[in-house]
C-alpha cells in the first residue's frame, strides 16, 4: 500500500516541482540585496542560531517565505551567516500530494525497525529527488537574494544506493560553498540504515571555513578537534529531530577554540514530536563577556550575535607551543581523510 502512495504522490510532484518553481517562489518575495558581507572583520563577525518550527507546508510558495522570514530577521539584525537545525530540508517532503497519509504508514510502523527501515528507504527512494531540488534551490536563491551565507541544515538523500544525512551551505552569490555528510548519525539513524560520512569536509566562505556538524557530533570531541586543526574558526551544531545534546556545544566550543551556532528547533506536533530547543551560540570563555561560553542564548526564532574571532583564535593557550603535530595528523587528521 505504502509503495502505491509514494508512487502516486511521487508522478504528482514531477509535475508540481522543479528548480524553476523554486527560485520563482523566492523571486515573488521582491527579496532585497544586504550589504551585510561589503565589510568583514574578524573581531566582529555576525552570526545567527535559527530556531526553525517544525510544521507541514502545502505550498511551496508558503514554504519560501516562511524560510526567507528567519533569514529577513537575521539579515536586518546584521547576520552574515545564518545557520538552520538539521533536517531543515525534509519540510519539503510535506508539500508532497497524500503526505498525512505516508507518515501515518511510517508512524504504524515504529519500533519494527526491520520494517520501517525498509519502509524508510522506500520512501527515500520516492522523494529524495524533488526534496532535493525544491529545498535547495529555495535556499540557494536566498542566500542570493539577500547576499549572505546560508548553513541551510540537512536533509536525506540516496547517493550510490547508500542513505546519507547530508549538510549544506550555501555562499552569498547562491553556489553550493559545502557538504558534509553526518560522521555520526544518531543510533535510531543507523538502525535505519543511514551511512555515516567517512571525513571531514568544511565550506569555504568569506568569513573563513565552517564546519558542518550534526547535534549528535556535539556528543563527541573528535569533529570538533578535527574540524579546528583543519583551521575552522566556526562550527554549526545544533538541534536535530534525530536527537543529540546541543548543550554540549559550548564544551566544545572551549576544547577546540572557536565559535560553534546552535541552532533550534520548535513545534512537530503535525509530526508527532515535540521539539523545544532554544538557539545558542557559543564560544571559548575568555572571548565571551560573561566569561560562561555562551555568546548568545534566547527564546527567540532568530538570535543574531557578533563574535570575535581574533579573540578566539588568538586566545592565550599554554600548550600552543608544545604541540605533537605528528600525534594530531596520525590519531585525528588521516583516520578521517585528511593527509596535509
Amino acid at each position: 500500500m505504502l509503495k502505491a502512495k509514494l508512487k502516486a504522490s511521487a508522478f504528482a510532484m514531477s509535475y508540481l516541482s522543479n528548480a524553476e518553481r523554486a527560485r520563482g517562489a523566492v523571486t515573488k518575495l521582491m527579496v532585497a540585496p544586504s550589504k551585510n558581507l561589503s565589510f568583514i572583520s574578524p573581531m566582529g563577525v555576525k552570526l545567527c542560531a535559527v530556531r526553525l518550527e517544525a510544521k507541514p507546508y502545502r505550498k511551496l510558495g508558503d514554504f519560501a517565505a516562511d524560510m526567507n522570514r528567519y533569514v529577513a530577521e537575521a539579515v536586518s539584525a546584521g547576520a552574515q551567516l545564518v545557520a538552520f537545525p538539521e533536517l531543515t530540508g525534509m519540510l519539503a517532503m510535506t508539500l508532497m500530494p497524500g503526505f498525512s497519509s505516508v507518515l501515518g504508514d511510517l508512524r504504524n510502523l515504529e519500533r519494527d525497525w526491520e520494517n520501517l527501515s525498509e519502509a524508510f528507504r522506500m520512501t527515500l527512494e520516492a522523494v529524495h529527488g524533488f526534496v532535493g531540488e525544491l529545498y535547495l534551490n529555495t535556499f540557494s536563491q536566498l542566500a542570493q537574494a539577500h547576499r549572505v551565507v546560508i548553513a541551510a541544515g540537512s536533509a536525506y538523500t540516496i547517493e550510490s544506493g547508500r542513505i546519507h544525512h547530508r549538510h549544506y551551505l550555501f555562499s552569498e552569490n547562491g553556489e553550493l560553498a559545502g557538504t558534509q555528510v553526518k560522521l555520526f548519525p544518531s543510533p535510531a539513524e543507523r538502525r535505519l540504515g543511514v551511512t555515516e560520512g567517512e571525513r571531514l569536509t568544511p565550506a569555504e566562505t568569506k568569513l573563513g571555513r565552517v564546519a558542518l556538524l550534526g547535534g549528535w557530533e556535539t556528543a563527541q570531541f573528535e569533529p570538533f578537534y578535527v574540524a579546528a586543526a583543519m583551521g575552522c574558526p566556526i562550527a554549526v551544531a545544533g538541534a536535530s529531530p534525530a536527537g543529540g545534546d546541543p548543550p554540549l556545544a559550548r564544551y566544545r566550543a572551549q576544547e577546540a577554540r572557536m565559535a560553534v551556532i546552535c541552532p533550534g528547533l520548535s513545534g512537530g506536533g503535525a509530526f508527532g514530536w515535540d521539539f523545544q530547543f532554544e538557539p545558542a551560540i557559543y564560544a571559548p570563555l575568555a572571548a565571551t563577556r560573561t566569561r560562561d561560553g555562551v555568546v548568545a542564548a534566547a527564546d527567540v526564532d532568530t538570535l543574531t550575535a557578533r563574535v570575535d574571532l581574533g579573540k578566539i583564535t588568538g586566545q592565550f593557550d599554554i600548550y600552543s607551543a608544545d604541540k605533537n603535530f605528528e600525534f594530531i595528523k596520525n590519531s585525528f587528521l588521516e583516520p578521517v581523510g585528511v593527509s596535509d
